[in-house]
């Protein structure tokens, strides 16, 4: 596995869900970009991505596409096991692909799956981090569910582009 340095003060990652609903992926990218802008104009430079279909791939393909425009931020794509995308579909394993060729780093945890692979990659993301940005619904299941509820208690700030009308929230621990 590599171990990637990095100053948690300067870096985010992103979490959410795998399914997005079509009506709502423009919408969700601008406010990706919003919230993207706004960590970067707060001092963040380094990005973690769990690689997942929906959510964190729209999240470094947005990320990516802003490089033009900041150059100096960074996309680490951290990979639960190798093989993640086997079961993608064809589109995706493609954006997939795509996106570790332009990634800053790759992290790869583990050679083979398994149980608990995915929770492990976030835990990864999570102690490298002192920012969440956040597709989640508010269900309480899942593993962005898992993320979400563990950066609460870790005092993470948090950043949810999961709303109504898809307007960014933010929960901020360190301002008083």
């Amino acid at each position: 596995m590599m171990m990637i340095r990095t100053d948690i003060t300067k870096t985010a990652a992103f979490t959410g869900h795998r399914f997005i609903r079509y009506k709502d992926r423009q919408q969700l990218k601008t406010n990706l970009e919003r919230a993207i802008t706004g960590c970067y104009h707060s001092g963040i430079r380094h990005f973690l991505c769990g690689m997942a279909a929906g959510f964190d791939m729209l999240a470094a393909e947005t990320l990516l596409a802003m490089k033009a425009n900041y150059p100096d931020i960074r996309l680490t794509a951290v990979i639960p096991f190798r093989g993640q995308s086997c079961k993608f579909n064809p589109t995706d394993k493609e954006r997939y692909s795509s996106i570790l060729g332009k990634a800053d780093n790759v992290v790869c945890l583990s050679e083979t799956y398994f149980d608990g692979c995915f929770l492990r990659r976030n835990d990864y993301m999570l102690e490298r981090a002192n920012r969440i940005i956040a597709y989640y619904n508010g269900e309480p299941k899942g593993g962005t569910f898992y993320t979400c509820r563990r950066a609460e208690r870790m005092k993470l700030n948090i950043t949810n582009l999961y709303k109504p009308h898809l307007t960014i929230q933010t929960h901020d621990y360190n301002k008083n």
